[in-house]
């Protein structure tokens, strides 16, 4: 009886494992049947599915290596685009730099000569003062576009700015050359327009020319200015040179702007010629060249001793044609250097 009770309860036992079992696999299957992606039909080309997939990879994947070097290209170029524009905006910078400073040149000759015919009370020049003007006219008329400068008013004690325009400027200009005499109260009253005038350009022209750091060029630009600078300086305290050795003696103030300009003006120098290295061959060249070098060198401590003497024309004739050789040659370092920065700008 026992073993007849047993038999039937181990084949329900085997039924419903099967029954288990089966359930499992249908299961199974109706998983797989839902995510076709990962199915077998999906991996098996021999399927639609799977053919269709197969295709879209086949598509898709070549054109990854594509994209990639087309990001990677599109990110060259627009670094290349930004380089080459800010190359091109210093190469204008240097261009309108020339211009403007060609007419900055003529002033600085214009006032030198004007200054020496004041001092040596109207003596005739190794050019007439008709040619120096019509120079410094001729610079005006080349100027593609005038900037937007301010001039302060000559009066001393008056710190009312005036913003001139070209012809404005141009009139005010002839207004100063109608009234040069070699009476002391015109004197200062004359060559302080030009220095003042000469200020408002140099100004605008040094602030339209920017650092760039990106460029590499920074140093040049900044060498540029400077030397812009010293020129100006230099050529301010011949101004005043002239006036010891034509007269024979310097006025307390006239002596503080002489000795502040030369000191300003080799400072300037010297930090031109630090961050341009290349430079110091050239200017040791101008040096070894220039005949009347060590005479300036001498005369400059002459004058910052500052002791009486006999106004002698002569002296003054031969210190005012030596300096504006030197400057002359400070000139050429200048266009030098600019032919510097665009070798640099355009490697």
């Amino acid at each position: 009886m026992f073993n007849r009770k047993m038999k039937p309860r181990a084949h329900h036992t085997d039924s419903s494992s099967i029954k288990s079992i089966s359930s499992e696999d249908i299961s199974t299957q109706q998983h797989y049947h839902g995510n076709m992606c990962c199915s077998a039909e999906a991996k098996n080309p021999a399927f639609k599915r799977g053919r269709q997939l197969q295709q879209m990879q086949m598509i898709i994947l070549p054109f990854i290596p594509i994209l990639a070097l087309i990001v990677q290209t599109s990110y060259e170029m627009i670094e290349i685009v930004s380089y080459r524009m800010e190359v091109t905006e210093i190469e204008n910078q240097v261009t309108m730099a020339t211009d403007l400073g060609k007419v900055v040149t003529r002033l600085q000759q214009e006032r030198s000569d004007v200054a020496f015919y004041i001092y040596t009370n109207g003596m005739t020049l190794r050019r007439n003062l008709n040619d120096t003007f019509f120079e410094t006219d001729l610079a005006l008329d080349n100027m593609s576009s005038w900037p937007d400068i301010s001039i302060r008013t000559i009066q001393p004690n008056n710190g009312e700015v005036t913003w001139l325009n070209m012809s404005e400027f141009r009139e005010t200009l002839q207004e100063f050359r109608a009234n040069i005499s070699t009476e002391d109260s015109t004197v200062p009253q004359i060559l302080r327009w030009y220095t003042t005038a000469n200020a408002a350009l140099l100004e605008h022209l040094t602030n339209q020319i920017k650092d760039a750091n990106k460029s590499g060029v920074w140093r040049f630009l900044l060498s540029f200015k400077n030397l812009l600078r010293s020129i100006e300086s230099l050529d301010i305290s011949s101004v005043y040179g002239i006036n010891y050795y034509g007269r024979g003696y310097l006025k307390p103030d006239s002596y503080i702007k002489y000795v502040q300009h030369d000191i300003l003006g080799r400072d300037l120098l010297n930090g031109s010629l630090h961050f341009v290295p290349s430079l110091k061959v050239i200017y040791r060249n101008i040096t070894l060249t220039m005949r009347s070098y060590g005479n300036i060198t001498q005369w400059s401590k002459t004058i910052q001793k500052n002791l009486r003497r006999e106004g002698n024309v002569a002296d003054a004739r031969s210190y005012y044609e030596s300096m504006a050789y030197y400057i002359d040659e400070l000139r050429k370092l200048q266009r030098a250097l600019r032919s510097i920065i665009r070798f640099v700008v355009e490697a």
